[in-house]
């Protein structure tokens, strides 16, 4: 096996402003207040915490829950990089979140942006096959019925303070994918990561370069 270095970050002496890639206008959907609580405490859902592969179609409160729980902005903070430092509940290198979740829902072609300002999904206008993608990640598990979620890093922003970036950016993935699975587990949902990056449909969702996939998930309801 050949380690592939990725340097070693540290802050810039000076920050970089980026400006943030612009998402074609789509229709709004607002998420209803979450209709689920996590009623488990947190030593519970660790020590239940498992890989569930079997799905039924999230209700819009469930998935309202699983997303308040994880990526929703709570505080603004500081805009000298060029767009705002954010407090969410998963942690980020710098507060600077640069993974947009995109989402797939169950016999749909609609993608979806998650918009952690306003709580929001909005329709990602993009000519990648949704169908096609799911297909592909279908061969990897076969879930109908779950939505498929992509992280798709926008590594420019996390450029923009720091040297050697992109071990950040992966570290930032994975901590999503285990916030969001441990937040699936508390909220009694079934979560399968997948061990693909989402490449090469995520880099191509817009028509401009600055996104990279870096991973994949099945999200549902619990079957009863």
């Amino acid at each position: 096996m050949t380690w592939i270095d990725l340097g070693n970050p540290h802050p810039l002496s000076a920050a970089r402003p980026y400006t943030p890639l612009v998402w074609p206008t789509g229709a709004l959907v607002p998420l209803p207040p979450p209709s689920e609580a996590a009623t488990r405490s947190f030593g519970e859902a660790a020590v239940g915490r498992r890989t569930r592969r079997s799905f039924s179609a999230l209700e819009a409160g469930q998935l309202s829950a699983l997303l308040s729980l994880t990526c929703r902005v709570q505080q603004v903070g500081d805009t000298t990089l060029g767009f705002p430092l954010t407090r969410r509940p998963a942690p980020s290198a710098g507060a600077i979140h640069p993974i947009h979740l995109i989402l797939l829902g169950p016999g749909t072609s609609a993608w979806q942006r998650y918009d952690p300002f306003r709580h929001a999904l909005v329709n990602v206008l993009t000519s990648v096959d949704a169908q096609r993608v799911r297909r592909a990640m279908e061969e990897v598990l076969a879930a109908p019925g779950a939505t498929l979620l992509l992280l798709a890093a926008e590594g420019g922003m996390t450029a923009a303070k720091y040297d050697h970036p992109w071990s950040l950016v992966w570290r930032d993935a994975g901590i999503l994918l285990g916030w969001l699975s441990m937040a699936a587990e508390a909220l009694d949902l079934s979560f399968c990561p997948l061990g693909v990056t989402g490449e090469p449909w995520t880099s191509q969702l817009l028509d401009q370069p600055g996104l990279m996939g870096v991973g994949a998930a099945f999200v549902g309801a619990t079957p009863r």
